[in-house]
């Protein structure tokens, strides 16, 4: 039966990404029938992805309509669901930004782009609030945290953001030789700050079973050199972060959690193998070749016609919920899935209920509700935990109050800065950059 479900994207030139969520609609039938709006401000990548998409619909016979603008108040009219997966100025002004990092002494950069995207968020959070009030804005660039905690503080608007990185239990259950349609596994805490709490196979504790592979097979396993993966999940970081917290961190976790896996290439490649991690100078350049390699792929399928474009975009569910969680809300489809929502109800003991957090939520017409998990272990609570939720606020406040001392604050609160003088440099050059004239200006400079 056709809907009449009106989606819109977001940042909808990232042609994989949207390709590959019109195949999730195309392949969940209750959704049939609706129409997708795609948003950018590259009308060539709009082109793209609007005639890949046309064609997926055609070839899998859904019957989806499609528009496309570099509106964003036109994308918004009468949409039921907001997907935003933009990224301020893309991989080119990240890149640039962490470069004016390093040159003020921050390895890898200082994350000041953070703020940037932040400022996006809550200005399509406010058109969602007044364009199309009942949507639900499903938020999935990063940062999802900070982002999602600032959005449903300021705003109305229901929000509801969504990661990959939960899947990180399915690599563990496959380096330890487990069946995943076996595994079960709870994962709750912050995004990309997750821990896994419950972990079971066949219905018994799986952790074990990590422990024997920790003390039979973890050397031999690290001692493999493979530069065509980076290791994260599996990596002496996460594994030390299970000696040290008492719980194994699962997906970006162990590349998150710890700024003493990160202070040089040599230490990151001690933690993370050969690579040094998806973080290092050459883990990052590797995804960013990757992502260039795909995007030349997608562009071939678009423009050969000869070839389904199915071929390239299988019909087949990938592992992306947002598809799923819209057809659970939108045709009463109760479905369990990895959410991050406010933590109302305490979901996870010990935060405030206005606070975003990534716990289980059950999906179903009536909305989306967070399964309350036991409290975290104090260790991980007072070591972890509390200090990344004091870092969120400090960013939240600092987007909240307008205050350019809260952006001198969450420098000052970086490990790598050695004085007062050097944070007060690069704040100062970032916010003369003219790229940054908006926040500037937010920020009264």
């Amino acid at each position: 039966m056709a809907t009449d479900v009106k989606i819109a994207i977001i940042g909808a030139g990232s042609a994989s990404f949207s390709a590959g969520l019109v195949r999730d609609i195309c392949v969940n039938t209750g959704l049939h029938g609706s129409h997708v709006t795609f948003m950018d401000i590259d009308e060539r990548r709009l082109d793209m992805i609007a005639r890949l998409a046309e064609r997926l619909s055609a070839e899998l016979n859904a019957g989806l309509s499609f528009s496309k603008t570099t509106v964003r108040a036109q994308a918004l009219q009468g949409a039921d669901f907001v997907i935003n997966t933009a990224q301020v100025g893309g991989h080119d002004w990240v890149e640039a930004q962490r470069s004016l990092g390093e040159k003020h002494g921050y390895y890898r950069g200082a994350g000041l782009h953070a703020f940037g995207q932040m400022a996006f968020f809550l200005d399509v959070a406010r058109d969602v609030e007044h364009a199309c009030p009942n949507a639900w804005l499903i938020q999935c660039a990063n940062p999802v945290f900070e982002g999602c905690t600032l959005m449903t503080r300021e705003t109305n608007t229901k929000v509801l953001g969504l990661c990959h990185g939960h899947y990180g239990y399915l690599r563990v259950a496959g380096v330890l030789g487990l069946n995943a349609e076996h595994v079960t596994a709870q994962m709750p805490g912050f995004n990309h700050w997750i821990w896994l709490t419950d972990f079971r196979y066949k219905g018994e504790d799986a952790y074990p079973l990590l422990d024997e592979w920790i003390e039979t097979k973890a050397e031999h396993y690290w001692a493999k050199d493979d530069r065509t993966y980076s290791e994260n999940q599996m990596s002496r970081a996460a594994i030390h972060h299970y000696k040290l917290f008492g719980l194994l961190p699962i997906g970006d976790t162990p590349r998150q959690v710890g700024w003493w896996y990160h202070t040089a290439l040599e230490t990151k490649q001690r933690w993370f193998g050969q690579l040094g991690g998806f973080d290092s100078e050459i883990g990052w350049g590797q995804y960013l070749e990757n992502q260039s390699r795909r995007v030349r792929e997608i562009a071939r399928a678009a423009r050969d016609q000869s070839r389904p474009v199915s071929e390239t975009f299988k019909p087949v569910q990938s592992r992306e919920q947002i598809v799923p969680i819209i057809n659970a809300l939108v045709n009463d489809v109760e479905g369990l899935f990895q959410v991050n929502i406010p933590n109302q109800g305490q979901i996870i003991q010990g935060f405030p209920e206005d606070l975003v957090v990534e716990c289980q939520g059950v999906v179903n017409g009536a909305g989306i509700r967070g399964v309350t998990v036991a409290p975290l272990p104090r260790k991980l609570m007072v070591g972890a935990m509390i200090p990344r939720w004091s870092k969120a606020e400090r960013m939240v406040e600092a987007m909240c109050s307008h205050d350019r001392d809260m952006l001198l604050l969450y420098l000052l609160e970086d490990p790598r800065t050695q004085s007062l003088e050097q944070a007060q440099s690069l704040l100062d050059e970032w916010l003369a950059e003219p790229r940054d004239q908006d926040l500037a200006r937010l920020f009264g400079v």
